[in-house]
């Protein structure tokens, strides 16, 4: 991700036994979906995401703290990973995973075709090239209507 485009953190409080106080949760529950529908993500820590396609958060409060339920669809299955921080500059999103979870960064970058070309076909099975970025978009899209 470029340096100018770093997400700023918003939040980094999540206690040490996030299921203690969990039942709380539902009273401070907001969900928010994030900007555009694919994304492409990276991990230091985790070469199993590479797709991003409808991500959403869920902000919980459990007592005294800030828990992030982030979602999201690969082209297989949803995903869910609970943060302890959660970070946005623009249209990039970024959230550290809580360490009970396996801990580590995500960062999710807007999907286009330059990502796609240079960084996403040679992981996928099946390699279409794009001529637009609408094409791109709408293909990952379906991928998750069947």
């Amino acid at each position: 991700m470029e340096p100018s485009k770093k997400p700023t953190a918003q939040s980094s409080s999540v206690g040490a036994n996030i299921n203690n106080g969990i039942g709380d949760a539902e009273k401070g529950k907001t969900t928010e979906k994030i900007p555009k529908p694919v994304y492409y993500i990276e991990s230091p820590d985790d070469d199993t995401v590479l797709i991003g396609i409808n991500v959403a958060i869920n902000h919980n409060k459990a007592g005294e703290n800030d828990i992030y339920i982030v979602r999201w669809y690969d082209t297989v299955r949803e995903r869910i990973m609970i943060a302890s921080e959660i970070r946005k500059n623009d249209d990039y999103f970024a959230f550290k995973r809580l360490e009970q979870e396996g801990g580590g960064f995500y960062y999710f970058m807007p999907m286009n075709l330059e990502i796609y070309n240079n960084k996403v076909k040679q992981r996928l099975a099946i390699q279409k090239d794009f001529t637009n970025e609408n094409d791109l978009i709408n293909a990952f899209l379906s991928s998750i209507e069947d």
